[in-house]
């Protein structure tokens, strides 16, 4: 399943290198590819008909662009899957060749919601990022959270699952994925991370690009902390996220995008913990 948003050539060839990781995979089992059309041009489906791996993957276009959004996307592709399994990633990404085969057998260990970690080293070695680095597999997961954290793009669920808890959550900007992991656990269902880089993710280009994504994922984090109040997540407080903003002015050797989404970050924190009302104002302290 790629939610997908196609407006030019370069995202198109992004989401051509990332069919091309799919027809490369070492499963042995049957599967379709579903591009849930999230309001692409309109020569988009054209390309897709047109594909020369179509046939090889089984590719099918769905019209899902009534509502913006990948949330929205991924949930319309979900309720045209034919599959009893759904695995997730994005266009711009590249799975690894043993991506779909590793997350299916996780999920058959007796889990019904898995994710792997993720690297950012293979497809962004001309802009890599000195301080917001991807972390390693082995500390991906955040130290105290009460339940894996869910990374969208390289996901596989069991599809009566992921229909039965309504799907992700569209009015969240970001971090929807993680909301769904935790709304999942919180069903009674099993989740479970597979900590190997089974996904090259592709960082942003550009300041302006990094700034809307951290921007999303600032306030997605701020609300996370108002609808999982006990999640083991650090409360977000207001002088650290200033501190951490003033620093970026004097900052030096990061990349465009890198600069962007930290500041986007920290101005989304504050955004969205005004908004859901769990930005703190006081300081952390050592007792």
């Amino acid at each position: 399943m790629i939610p997908a948003l196609i407006s030019d050539d370069e995202n198109q060839r992004l989401l051509d290198i990332q069919l091309a990781g799919l027809a490369e995979q070492d499963y042995d089992g049957e599967f379709e590819v579903i591009i849930a059309d999230n309001g692409s041009r309109k020569s988009f489906p054209v390309h897709i008909l047109d594909h020369p791996l179509r046939d090889e993957l089984k590719i099918r276009w769905i019209d899902a662009s009534a509502k913006k959004g990948a949330s929205f996307a991924r949930n319309v592709g979900a309720e045209h899957a034919a599959g009893e399994i759904l695995l997730f990633c994005d266009h711009d990404d590249r799975v690894h060749p043993t991506w779909a085969r590793r997350l299916i057998e996780f999920l058959d260990e007796g889990y019904d919601l898995v994710c792997s970690a993720v690297e950012g080293r293979t497809l962004n070695a001309e802009h890599p990022r000195t301080v917001a680095e991807i972390p390693d597999p082995t500390e991906f997961q955040p130290a105290g959270v009460f339940a894996p954290v869910i990374i969208g793009g390289s996901t596989a669920c069991r599809a009566d699952v992921y229909r039965k808890v309504g799907g992700m959550d569209v009015t969240y900007p970001a971090n929807e994925d993680v909301a769904f992991g935790w709304t999942v656990h919180n069903a009674g269902y099993r989740t479970g991370f597979l900590p190997e880089a089974l996904l090259a993710y592709r960082y942003r280009p550009g300041f302006r690009a990094g700034y809307r994504q951290g921007c999303g994922r600032g306030v997605g984090l701020a609300r996370l902390n108002a609808d999982f109040p006990r999640s083991g997540m650090p409360e977000i407080r207001l002088p650290e996220v200033l501190w951490r903003i003033c620093r970026l002015a004097v900052a030096r050797g990061l990349v465009a995008e890198e600069r962007g989404l930290l500041l986007g970050l920290g101005v989304g924190q504050i955004c969205g913990g005004l908004r859901h009302r769990t930005l703190g104002w006081r300081s952390y302290r050592k007792n």
